[in-house]
């Protein structure tokens, strides 16, 4: 009968465990990414009486009780709430981010709250540094090394000086002789300095337009229909239909004299749009019986522009916003895959750590090797379900309550013993 005691001590153990689980899912249910786990029990038998010969008989097994099997983690996916940070990271789907801890050792989390620190580098909550690859001239090499995030704090991103521009316009073909139309927009020199370029359309008597170009004032050269540069005006005509015949190319030559120092070489104008399949398709300027007005222009040049915003795309890249307008990648996160999540190791700071049961990270790029994609702006919350926990408080709470009431009439019985001795 003493037995009994253990096999009754033994489910309180057992229940014990179940409501300090619970209490520890119920204590992270804000936590950031954290996953909550749950208990499995098993039966214990290690005494038998009779023994089973030759298939022959009958044994007679009495359990010794329950005892703790595992507590499993529950990685099933969390809500995504939206972050006040660009930063802030969710993963959707598999996977875990990368950390590289303060004492060298490497740890994973679906917690995204990243911040930057001082130097730069984009660190978790418990100071481990976000691991990722670097972007070089924009883009992210093949191959990349997997190293420590680091944003680019005050990068100053380098003009681009304009090298085409479009004009999309209509010169209308019932303007009066000599009317006089301009088409006017910024382009850039080399030093990120805007410049005004002026296309000067003037009607001729049969029905042609001569244009001359002039930037900031001072008269540029063209080069239509690879004739070389000329500061004689060139001569727009269209057929009866109002489409362009000629030129078949033009650019705009400015004056390098007059650019104090910088440069701007050409500016070629795109007289025809480019269609998906990279043929050419309908022109820019025609000559219809509208009045002359212009659509919309656009050109390739920028000023120099300084980082002050970031963005995250489901690829887990990562855009430097810069002042003028203009985005560069500049980072990637990585993710981590396992081949057994149910094997990592719960580390503390919402970390999870590598053991021999998880097996090795796969590290690579989100959305790749059935990792999933990243959700810039928002923060995995936990997964915790309040209601089920309450209802396993509940159950663990009776269990552990029956198995005091067994170890209560067993003192009982033994107290009647002692009193019939």
């Amino acid at each position: 009968m003493s037995f009994s005691f253990n096999t009754s001590l033994s489910g309180l153990n057992a229940n014990s465990n179940a409501i300090n689980v619970v209490g520890n899912n119920i204590a992270n249910a804000n936590t950031i990414g954290f996953r909550s786990s749950f208990v499995t029990f098993q039966d214990v038998f290690s005494n038998s009486f009779s023994v089973r010969l030759n298939g022959g008989g009958n044994t007679r097994q009495i359990g010794n009780g329950v005892q703790t099997a595992a507590v499993h983690t529950d990685f099933g996916q969390g809500s995504l709430n939206e972050s006040s940070s660009p930063l802030h990271v969710a993963i959707q789907g598999e996977g875990f981010f990368t950390i590289k801890n303060l004492d060298g050792t490497t740890g994973y989390t679906r917690a995204g709250n990243f911040t930057i620190n001082r130097d730069g580098i984009l660190v978790a909550p418990n100071g481990g540094q976000v691991q990722g690859y670097l972007a070089q001239n924009g883009s992210i090499p093949q191959g990349a090394i997997l190293t420590s995030l680091k944003i680019p704090i005050g990068e100053t991103l380098a003009p681009q000086t304009t090298t085409e521009g479009t004009v999309r316009m209509n010169l209308n073909s019932e303007a009066e002789d000599g009317a006089v139309f301009d088409s006017t927009f910024q382009v850039y020199d080399s030093r990120g300095r805007a410049r005004t370029l002026n296309m000067n359309f003037v009607r001729q008597t049969d029905g042609t337009f001569q244009m001359t170009a002039t930037l900031d004032g001072n008269a540029a050269e063209t080069d239509s229909n690879g004739g070389g540069a000329t500061a004689t005006p060139v001569t727009f005509d269209f057929d009866s239909n109002g489409v362009l015949t000629t030129p078949t190319s033009l650019s705009i030559i400015p004056d390098q004299a007059q650019l104090d120092g910088a440069t701007l070489p050409s500016i070629n104008i795109n007289l025809r749009q480019t269609n998906p399949d990279g043929s050419l398709g309908d022109y820019n300027i025609t000559s219809y019986s509208l009045p002359s007005a212009v659509g919309s222009v656009s050109q390739d040049g920028f000023p120099a522009g300084e980082l002050n915003g970031a963005s995250v795309d489901p690829n887990g890249l990562i855009f430097g916003i810069f002042s003028n307008g203009q985005s560069r990648t500049i980072a990637q996160y990585a993710v981590a895959n396992f081949n057994s999540t149910d094997g990592l190791q719960r580390l503390g700071d919402n970390m999870y750590g590598e053991t021999l049961s998880s097996g090795q990270a796969t590290i690579g790029a989100p959305g790749t090797g059935g990792r999933g994609i990243v959700a810039g702006g928002f923060l995995e919350q936990s997964n915790v379900n309040i209601t089920n926990e309450f209802v396993e408080l509940i159950e663990a709470q009776r269990g552990f309550q029956a198995n005091s009431r067994v170890i209560s009439g067993l003192n009982q019985t033994f107290q009647e013993i002692l009193q019939i001795l």
